[in-house]
């Protein structure tokens, strides 16, 4: 067997001859880990972590197999197969899913490495756009959730799919491309544009002919209807779309991609433009004023680079993987889905830029101004999980005992939030989920609540005379802002 064929040729122990001036940054990557990984360990869960597939005890019925199933508008067998062992050892969450999403994004990263050596590009290119994909704010709704390993996973399998296509040869390198991209679907259904990416790139690049693209894609096809008709095989009651994902109206659209592209090229504070208590907007400028120039620059001090057939199959492919989420819904983690892809066009337009000494620089502010974004995204993300955590022991504390069953009343003000960023108080407190986690998921095995306006206040009595003597609720609190009362 050739040296080619064999995977020591797409992952060598050893760096290549001539093209190890590049590995610095994944050495820096590597020590950095530890201490970013600590950080992101620190967050608890908000809004959607508490209530997805990847949360000890989640509610599949009694039948085991109803994780292996599609289950509302998901087939993600390996998210609900993680949600099993957290159940098994509800301590570990949510470090342990912060751990799993952090490795994956680690991994991606050194596939786009990877991936920029397979494409030729320079050891500068490629150091580049390895940093541009580890720290860009497009990845921080992935990198900071805990119920988006999905996004990140699908992300991995994909890139690690389309670096078997590039690169091997002979008979496993159908089936190991074709095997990764079903993993990638499984984890995320937006994983299976990577059915089509690699054959584009291929093209683009020169590696193989239309006709072998085309054939390529006949065999990618025939997975994807296996799919396609397993997922309709295992179809149950309990799969439902959300209204959301259908909305299909302008704004919608508009929205969409505003998000999409702003995540993706232009990175500045979100968070002091979006939330309205923490509105910077002299923050705003100066993060765009430090990052925005290297995007322009790239894009437009050599504007013929845009007219190359590789430049056309990369942003092709960028706009492939997001897809899904384009004509449904994106919010700040969908943005990653491209993210690899576009690291991709930055290599190759850092590749091709008219200055390297400017890019270098231009580079530098992109990275000053991108680590505080990150980190200003960070401390609003601890500081909300940090509210519903203390939530949950203030509740558990005033609770004083084991209860059975809890209604909650909660006082909606109409806070704003910012994605799972800054999260609202009672989002950040699960509706009530933070109480049974701070119990070690022994208590209350009953949880009910809900919403009441300000002006609504006077209908508390007859609320909780509802919740006690109709409900049999043992315990009734009122959640207002970040305070928690008992009522009775």
């Amino acid at each position: 067997m050739k040296k080619s064929h064999r995977l020591s040729s797409i992952f060598p122990i050893s760096p290549p001859q001539g093209g190890s001036g590049g590995a610095w940054v994944l050495i820096c990557i590597l020590l950095a880990s530890p201490f970013l990984l600590y950080a992101v360990t620190l967050l608890q869960p908000v809004h959607d972590d508490w209530s997805y597939f990847t949360t000890p005890y989640y509610d599949f019925g009694d039948d085991f197999t109803a994780r292996l199933k599609p289950y509302f508008s998901y087939w993600r067998p390996f998210d609900s197969l993680f949600g099993y062992v957290l159940s098994l050892a509800p301590g570990l969450f949510p470090t342990l899913n912060h751990i799993a999403v952090y490795l994956a994004h680690l991994v991606s990263t050194f596939l786009v490495y990877k991936l920029c050596r397979t494409f030729g590009f320079s050891d500068f290119a490629r150091n580049v756009a390895t940093i541009f994909f580890f720290i860009s704010p497009a990845m921080l709704g992935t990198v900071l959730g805990i119920d988006s390993m999905n996004q990140a996973y699908a992300q991995m399998w994909g890139l690690l799919g389309t670096l078997f296509y590039l690169e091997m040869k002979g008979r496993a390198r159908l089936p190991l491309w074709l095997g990764c991209t079903l993993v990638a679907t499984l984890c995320k259904e937006n994983g299976i544009t990577f059915f089509v990416i690699p054959q584009i790139l291929a093209y683009a690049s020169g590696k193989i002919s239309f006709r072998q693209a085309m054939k390529d894609t006949a065999w990618a096809l025939a997975v994807m209807i296996i799919y396609y008709v397993a997922r309709k095989a295992l179809y149950n009651e309990n799969v439902c779309i959300d209204d959301e994902y259908l909305e299909n109206t302008l704004s919608r659209k508009l929205k969409n991609i505003g998000v999409f592209v702003g995540m993706t090229w232009i990175p500045l504070d979100y968070v002091s433009l979006y939330h309205a208590p923490s509105r910077n907007l002299a923050v705003v400028a100066v993060t765009a004023a430090l990052s925005v120039p290297f995007v322009l620059y790239l894009f437009f001090s050599k504007p013929r680079n845009m007219r190359s057939r590789l430049f056309a199959g990369l942003a092709v492919c960028m706009i492939i993987a997001v897809s899904p989420h384009l004509v449904t819904l994106i919010s700040a983690m969908h943005p990653y889905a491209s993210l690899g892809m576009a690291a991709l066009i930055v290599a190759y337009l850092t590749d091709k830029a008219a200055s390297r000494r400017t890019v270098t620089v231009l580079f530098a502010l992109f990275i000053a101004s991108t680590a505080y974004v990150d980190w200003h995204h960070w401390q609003k993300s601890y500081q909300s999980s940090m509210t519903g955590k203390r939530m949950g022991q203030e509740a558990v504390m005033k609770l004083g005992r084991p209860v059975e069953s809890v209604f909650i009343i909660h006082i909606d003000r109409g806070e704003q939030k910012y994605s799972s960023f800054c999260a609202i108080p009672y989002d950040a407190f699960g509706w009530g989920k933070a109480i049974y986690k701070e119990t070690g998921y022994r208590w209350p095995k009953i949880i009910s609540d809900t919403n009441i306006t300000p002006a609504e206040t006077h209908k508390i009595d007859s609320i909780v005379r509802h919740a006690v003597t109709v409900e049999k609720c043992e315990k009734v609190l009122l959640v207002h802002g970040d305070t928690v009362d008992i009522l009775r």
